[in-house]
Parts: C-alpha cells; sequence; structure tokens
C-alpha cells in the first residue's frame, strides 16, 4: 500500500506541474514592476551603505578631518532626481512568446494629458523649467498679446543698448511701450520713432523731423529710417543729455521712472506710475537679468 501511495503523490505533484505549466502558457501577464520602486530599493540601500561607510570613516579618520557630508547628500539628492525624471517607465514581466511593443499603456486624448501633467506636477518637474514670461497665454487680452509680441520683437534690442549704456532693459522696454503704443502709434508707424523723441534744431535738413498737430516747433518729431535708429538714439539721449544722472540708479526701475518723470521726459504726471506697472505687469525685470 504504501508504494502506491508515493504513486498517487508523485502523480498529483506531476499533475500540479502540468498545470502550473499550461497557467504559464495561457498568454496572462505576470505582476507589473514599476521601475520607480525598484530605484527606491537601491536609493534605500545607497542610504543605509552612506550609514555604514559615515561610521567607519569617522571610527578610523583623523581627529582633525571631516568629510562634506551635507554636499554629498545633496549630489545623491540630484541624482535621485534625474533617475525619478528620466526613467519613469515600466517593466512588464511577460511570459515567454508574448510580444513586448516597449510602449507605455497611457490614456489617450485630455485625459492622458492630465495624467501627465498631474505626475509632472507631483515630482516637481515644472520647477526645473525656466518659465517664459513673454509667451502668450490663453486668457491674454488682445492689448496683452500685442504688448507681448512687441517685447519678443525687440527684447534683444533692449538688452544690447542696456549694456552699451547702462541703463535697464526694462525701463527702455516699458518707455518704449508707453510711447509708441506697442509699435502702433502713427509716430512709430510714419516715424520710425518709438520713444516720442522731437526735434529741437531750427536749422534741420529736409525729412529729419515732421509736424503732428500745428505749425509750433515743439511739436515736431524725429524721423528714422528703422526703428532701431529710434532705439539707439533714445540710448544717446540719455546717456549724453540731462538724464545721464539717472544712470547711478543701476538697474532700480523704480528709481528711474521716478527719474524720468521729475526730469520732464514726459508731461504725464503719473508717467513713472506706467513705467512701473508696464515693468511689474510683462515681468520686464528678466530683461535686466
Amino acid at each position: 500500500m504504501k508504494p502506491s501511495r508515493s504513486t498517487s503523490s508523485s502523480g498529483r505533484g506531476v499533475s500540479a506541474s502540468r498545470q502550473g505549466m499550461q497557467a504559464g502558457r495561457s498568454g496572462q501577464d505576470g505582476p507589473d514592476i514599476s521601475l520607480l520602486s525598484v530605484l527606491e530599493h537601491l536609493f534605500n540601500g545607497l542610504k543605509r551603505l552612506l550609514v555604514a561607510l559615515h561610521y567607519q570613516l569617522f571610527r578610523r579618520r583623523p581627529s582633525n578631518w571631516r568629510l562634506p557630508w551635507f554636499k554629498i547628500a545633496i549630489a545623491f539628492l540630484l541624482l535621485w532626481m534625474v533617475l525619478k525624471r528620466d526613467m519613469q517607465f515600466q517593466i512588464n514581466l511577460r511570459n515567454p512568446g508574448v510580444e513586448d511593443t516597449g510602449a507605455l499603456p497611457v490614456k489617450s486624448g485630455q485625459e492622458g494629458a492630465g495624467l501627465l501633467a498631474a505626475a509632472r506636477n507631483g515630482l516637481g518637474l515644472d520647477l526645473l523649467e525656466p518659465k517664459d514670461y513673454f509667451a502668450d497665454e490663453a486668457d491674454d487680452t488682445a492689448e496683452e498679446r500685442r504688448d507681448k509680441a512687441y517685447i519678443r520683437r525687440f527684447k534683444e534690442v533692449a538688452i544690447t543698448e542696456m549694456e552699451k549704456s547702462g541703463m535697464p532693459a526694462s525701463v527702455k522696454m516699458a518707455q518704449a511701450l508707453i510711447e509708441s503704443q506697442a509699435g502702433t502709434s502713427r509716430l512709430a508707424t510714419r516715424n520710425n520713432n518709438h520713444f516720442g523723441i522731437k526735434c529741437f534744431s531750427k536749422s534741420c535738413k529736409k525729412g529729419h523731423c515732421s509736424n503732428f498737430s500745428d505749425d509750433h516747433h515743439k511739436d515736431f518729431f524725429r524721423n528714422y529710417s528703422s526703428a532701431w535708429e529710434s532705439w539707439r538714439s533714445h540710448t544717446n539721449l540719455i546717456v549724453q543729455g540731462k538724464y545721464k544722472a539717472l544712470l547711478r540708479h543701476g538697474k532700480d526701475y523704480k528709481a528711474w521712472a521716478r527719474g524720468l518723470r521729475e526730469l520732464g521726459y514726459a508731461t504725464d504726471t503719473r508717467y513713472d506710475e506706467k513705467v512701473i506697472d508696464y515693468v511689474e505687469r510683462y515681468h520686464l525685470k528678466e530683461l535686466d537679468r
């Protein structure tokens, strides 16, 4: 009777083994293992290794020798963030014979885009990307889109003139936006004059300036062959005339705005407030970096 039990038990084992093999051939997928979880275990192991290494080094180190543990920890943290950003995919342990395309299982349409955005926000990846303050946004008004287009067009010119003169590009851009209505004013379109620069010469050549209201010479404004020439003329006006004293303010846009008003750049008593408003509304300080 004992041999028969052994045979029966062996038969059951073979049967169970065959069932397992059949289940294995059925095409069912194995468990999905996230690479992030693997990396987390690896990171935890590295932390334990660091603790052990710290103990060994401190036990045997000279009394006056120290390691920059804080910097080492920051370096490991940055490495972890890079791995976490670049290695977000799953390893699918499939049974032999099942095709693996390597594609990520993502949902289509707006739902998939929402999940991706949520994942990026959860990992704080958006903080790593610089914000483009001069790009159009969905809720921008027509005026804001017009102003941003002007900023994008002339921002490099503003920065170049700042490097040449020392006048903040933020203040120069704000003045241009105000004086030329973002390049759409009659003075800007007809005279290429983007800063409302007047002509005070009584013996200028023909075509040097033009009149926009009456025959009084104080209403004559300069003509320029290009918008860029107007920007350069404004730089010369600042650094060579009475506004030169404002260069002591450096990149303090508020002090510049108040100084321009006090020195009579415009007759508008709220001119300084408008300059400051444009700088802050459109984040023009980004141009001063």
